[in-house]
């Protein structure tokens, strides 16, 4: 009988140590905790009716003070408190993601790790550990049974995001093989979400992350306590693969395992909006530089993309919220090309937006181009085309938004990012100690400086 999945990786998660670890990968998983924490501060801020509501259900269930509630005075429970702060990372739609994957790991692990490392003291060589570990099974297990999986309408970063969190809080407690394997197990039972939440509904989007975490967290405890999941949760006859998707390739979860690191093929995102609006607003923003122009002048404007992309963002033309602001790939591209940016600020003046803006969103019609979705040649992308009053087309084509790897960012950009989501939150001074001492994590004997500095002090 061959080996199950679920033991091939909790023999991955139990095996790997620091010192497997390169350099650019610790260098690259401190900054997705310094990106996590920027997008954690803009998703307090915009998502700000969910997050009350969300808060004070968790607030009012008690329990013992372990860990940080970010930009709250509070101590909750740590699986409570990465829920809540899980549900604050998304709630912007600036979080991480891996495009093939077709999820945001970060937002699923590095609450985790960080709600877990302040409740037991932990270093910050073992955060990061956790955190690499989350990012590997996050990618590997979206990638087996992506794309049919996020096809047949389920949000991955509920549903596999909840192995990540149960694979960083695995790693954290120091489970034995046995033991992360029935973690894996407990957690492929409680794993879920749903994609129709970005048709209506998107201010809970953010409670699949939540929930994963918290999760993901409630598996590792369960199986440290010796319960017992199904030992082929993977490949069993009514297991995950089979029941998530129509077509996967289970060799994606174990090729290359140990030697290769997931995390470094993730992407940042520089706008707060759904991935899949990305290239077609750099696309934009080079054709508002590109050239010069009357906005009256434009007769039509052409948006191409990919499939995927209009179904999760082409039905909303007229955002009436913020929520339906970071799913309208008309808002995002007219906005673009009026503004010159696209921010927080885009999103709160979303429902009020200018006259010249609701013009040019009236001239757009979405083209799907499946040519702009190619895994084997690294595209996910977009092409504008603005149709002049005079017969002239001027067009402009990404294939990669900024921020994939291919696009890459620098620390620089990530740090633009936290200081312009930190407004109104952290003061300057506050900002830079966050700064620092992500900058010098691994360094770090104990992380509850850092948790520290994102609650609220009074």
């Amino acid at each position: 009988m061959s080996v199950p999945y679920s033991k091939l990786l909790a023999n991955y998660i139990h095996g790997i140590v620091w010192s497997h670890i390169p350099d650019n990968v610790i260098e690259t998983a401190k900054l997705f905790v310094l990106d996590y924490i920027a997008s954690a501060l803009a998703g307090y801020k915009v998502n700000s009716i969910f997050n009350k509501a969300i808060t004070n259900v968790y607030f009012g269930m008690g329990g013992k003070g372990e860990s940080s509630v970010f930009f709250y005075q509070k101590k909750l429970p740590a699986p409570h408190a990465a829920l809540l702060n899980a549900a604050f990372g998304h709630g912007a739609d600036l979080d991480d993601g891996h495009r093939t994957a077709q999820g945001h790991p970060g937002v699923t692990v590095i609450p985790v790790a960080l709600s877990l490392g302040e409740a037991f003291e932990l270093s910050g060589k073992d955060v990061l550990l956790s955190i690499v570990v989350g990012y590997e099974i996050f990618v590997r297990v979206a990638k087996t049974i992506n794309p049919s999986h996020f096809n047949r309408g389920f949000h991955t970063t509920g549903t596999v995001g909840t192995l990540s969190a149960a694979a960083a809080a695995a790693k954290i407690f120091g489970l034995s093989t046995e033991r992360i394997q029935h973690t894996l197990s407990l957690a492929c039972l409680q794993s879920g979400g749903l994609l129709e939440v970005t048709n209506s509904g998107q201010m809970a989007k953010p409670f699949h992350p939540a929930k994963a975490a918290y999760n993901g967290i409630v598996a590792a405890l369960a199986a440290r306590e010796e319960i017992q999941g199904p030992s082929a949760i993977f490949e069993g006859d009514k297991g995950f693969l089979k029941a998530m998707c129509d077509g996967y390739n289970p060799d994606m979860l174990t090729h290359k395992l140990g030697s290769t690191f997931e995390l470094t093929k993730c992407y940042f995102k520089l706008y707060p909006a759904c991935r899949h609006t990305h290239a077609a607003i750099d696309a934009a923003l080079k054709l508002r530089d590109k050239v010069s122009y009357s906005y009256s002048d434009i007769q039509k404007i052409k948006i191409y993309t990919y499939p995927a992309a209009i179904k999760l963002t082409g039905n909303i033309y007229l955002p009436r919220t913020v929520d339906e602001a970071k799913f309208s790939l008309p808002y995002a591209v007219a906005t673009a090309l009026y503004k010159g940016k696209f921010t927080l600020d885009e999103l709160d003046t979303a429902s009020s937006c200018t006259d010249s803006i609701k013009m040019l969103v009236e001239k757009i019609e979405i083209v799907s181009d499946p040519a702009l979705e190619n895994r084997e040649a690294n595209i996910r992308g977009a092409q504008v085309e603005l149709y002049m009053d005079n017969g002239r087309v001027i067009s402009e084509r990404i294939n990669l938004p900024k921020g994939d790897p291919e696009e890459p960012v620098g620390k620089e950009d990530i740090v633009i990012k936290l200081k312009y989501c930190s407004e109104g939150i952290l003061t300057l001074s506050q900002q830079q100690r966050v700064i620092d001492f992500v900058e010098n994590l691994e360094k770090k004997e104990n992380i509850n400086q850092l948790t520290g500095l994102l609650r609220k002090s009074s």
